[in-house]
């Protein structure tokens, strides 16, 4: 008896063996896609990523894509000449850009989710309850919210407060606190030192702007343009509106960073006075840049032969090249609705 069971046994664990390694051969070498094939996948759940040890499955992927086909096939886009069949090639390639846009999200959750340990950040369930209240006090009640979230994503509630809304509360937070720790650095402050003794040594404002400044007019001297009243962050408004032609304010702290600006021309449009401004600016990190560096600074595996890891972008990227071309042909065509669409507002 004892020697059936023990064959009973090993015939179970030589099947259970043989069938794991017949989905991983399925699933990473032959890229099998059968309805078996992901069953199995998803009670191992297999990963798709991996993201400094954290998995992101590819029954979670596959979830995901469906909830975006979903959305987008219950879209009325013909008001905008648009028609997306996710049958055609056009349309599976023009679902492939949208998962590799939610790929790269999901990473950059991971180290939001990282950062928000770090700096002991917690989002409890009762904040995504009180969340989602504002959605179904604005829809009227919770079976609404709940029907619209099916019928758009084939979510449940408590799908949406975790995927979503617990998501957006941590990114909250770690911006918040990201603000807090975000101060202007001894190092910035010592190079506009050396930018106002350039300056006073009778160097060009747009001499030193090419120089030292880290804005995206640096390369036109700084140049930034006309502004009236209002149209410029009130530390700098309040300051260059009483300034003659030709001045350049001393050092001024913005939430942006640290700038001196010269007024180059005052002149009056429509009864309101306007200036002509050049800038030089010692940004700041921003947000994006301190995530942009912390998501290159991952180990990403992937397991999908469609995408590769490029740390040096911190992004997914594409392994065939035509999927690159295709995301620029529709990046124009979306160019090309939106000026069509708003030359009929205009009509």
């Amino acid at each position: 008896m004892k020697n059936m069971y023990k064959k009973i046994v090993v015939i179970g664990m030589s099947v259970i063996i043989v069938v794991i390694a017949a989905t991983l051969l399925f699933t990473y070498v032959f890229h099998v896609d059968s309805p078996a094939v992901r069953a199995v996948g998803k009670v191992l759940h297999l990963p798709a990523i991996i993201v400094d040890g954290r998995w992101i499955a590819l029954s979670e992927l596959e979830e995901n894509t469906a909830s975006i086909k979903r959305f987008y096939e219950n879209q009325d886009f013909s008001q905008f000449g648009i028609r997306i069949d996710f049958e055609t090639e056009d349309g599976k390639k023009r679902l492939q850009l949208q998962e590799r846009k939610m790929i790269n999200k999901l990473i950059e959750d991971i180290a939001i989710e990282q950062i928000a340990d770090e700096w002991n950040i917690r989002v409890s369930e009762d904040a995504i309850v009180a969340a989602m209240d504002r959605p179904m006090a604005e829809m009227g009640t919770r079976d609404a919210v709940e029907s619209r979230l099916k019928n758009l994503y084939g979510w449940s509630l408590n799908d949406f407060g975790q995927k979503v809304v617990r998501g957006q509360l941590l990114r909250e937070k770690v911006t918040t606190q990201f603000e807090e720790k975000n101060q202007v650095s001894q190092e910035m402050r010592e190079r506009m030192e050396i930018v106002k003794a350039e300056l006073s040594d009778d160097r060009t404002f747009s001499d030193v702007a090419q120089k030292y400044s880290e804005g995206s007019t640096a390369s036109a001297g700084g140049i930034m343009g006309w502004f009236s009243d209002g149209q410029l962050q009130d530390e700098i408004g309040k300051q260059i509106f009483a300034m003659e032609k030709g001045a350049h304010t001393d050092v001024i702290e913005t939430p942006l960073g640290l700038h001196i600006v010269q007024i180059n021309d005052i002149s009056e449009m429509d009864g309101k006075k306007m200036v002509h401004v050049s800038q030089i600016v010692m940004k700041k990190k921003t947000l994006a840049d301190f995530l942009n560096e912390r998501i290159g600074n991952m180990k990403v595996k992937v397991f999908q032969s469609q995408y590769k890891w490029d740390a040096g972008k911190a992004l997914i990227v594409f392994t065939d090249e035509s999927m690159d071309e295709f995301e620029k042909m529709m990046f124009e065509e979306a160019k090309e609705t939106q000026k069509e669409l708003l030359n009929k507002l205009k009509q």
